[in-house]
């Protein structure tokens, strides 16, 4: 059986800004049918929060966090915020016509549930997909993503092991989200926050279900595999094309580099965003 080719796309880790900018860059090209189905796992180079699209933070978790010099950015995506440290990151950029796709946001997330599911049982956990949304275990709303668990996310340990945020149009779909590997020890606080406040207490970890998880790279290829397998696809390494790396440096520059976007959602220019 023929399987549809994806590129797969394994970067260092970069900057928040670079990151964000390179998972939409990707979600452009692709609209105008200039690049390929893309799979790609990332890491950041230091510490950093973000947060959905529409979201606002509270101003005391923002004075936290800038006082410890962790970069607040703003995802293109839904969902709450996130502390991204020791973890592994990825994004999918697919057509929503596609069958595994096109049953809509929900169907979306199961078809690519089934392809991390593949991967962490080869590594013998005992992880599981939901097949309902889950309430927040705390009495008030949380701001952080970990706090209750969407339609068809992982879980282990009746916690949330891989958080994830998507963002679909007419024609493609792009979605995010990050598999923890050891939880966060930064202290954060604030004479306003505590130092675990940006930790869910429904957060688990590779680390706390496995004494010793795999390294990132074989994390990486039995993940790659598992994939390739659940979705039935062919999963070659790549990198950006250069008309994306163009629009990579834009997006930076008029987007995810500005204070007014991460924070209040203000657009300082619209070249990319009509």
């Amino acid at each position: 059986m023929n399987r549809t080719s994806w590129r797969l796309i394994i970067d260092k880790p970069q900057s928040a800004a670079t990151n964000m900018a390179i998972d939409e860059a990707i979600a452009l090209t692709f609209s105008k049918g200039e690049s390929p189905p893309t799979l790609r796992f990332y890491a950041w180079e230091q510490p950093s929060f973000s947060i959905g699209s529409f979201q606002m933070l509270n101003e005391d978790w923002i004075s936290a966090l800038e006082k410890h010099a962790v970069p607040i950015i703003r995802r293109i995506t839904g969902g709450r915020g996130l502390l991204h440290d020791k973890e592994l990151t990825y994004s999918i950029t697919a057509s929503t016509h596609d069958a595994l796709f096109s049953s809509g946001i929900k169907g979306t997330f199961q078809s690519i549930a089934h392809g991390f599911l593949k991967g962490l049982h080869q590594l013998n956990m005992d992880a599981e997909v939901v097949s309902h949304a889950g309430r927040s275990p705390s009495k008030q709303k949380n701001p952080l993503c970990f706090d209750a668990v969407s339609w068809y996310e992982i879980t282990a340990n009746r916690k949330k092991l891989i958080g994830s945020a998507q963002r679909r149009w007419k024609s493609h779909f792009l979605q995010h989200g990050s598999l923890v590997i050891e939880k966060s020890l930064l202290d954060l606080s604030s004479d306003q926050v505590p130092k675990d406040a940006f930790v869910s207490l429904n957060q688990i970890s590779l680390s706390e279900l496995k004494a010793s998880p795999p390294s990132r790279e074989l994390l990486i290829q039995i993940l790659t595999k598992g994939f390739e397998e659940a979705l039935s696809i062919e999963l070659k390494p790549g990198r950006l094309s250069l008309s994306e790396q163009k629009i990579v440096d834009q997006l930076i520059k008029e987007k995810y580099a500005c204070r007014e976007w991460n924070l209040y959602r203000e657009e300082v220019k619209k070249t990319l965003l009509r």
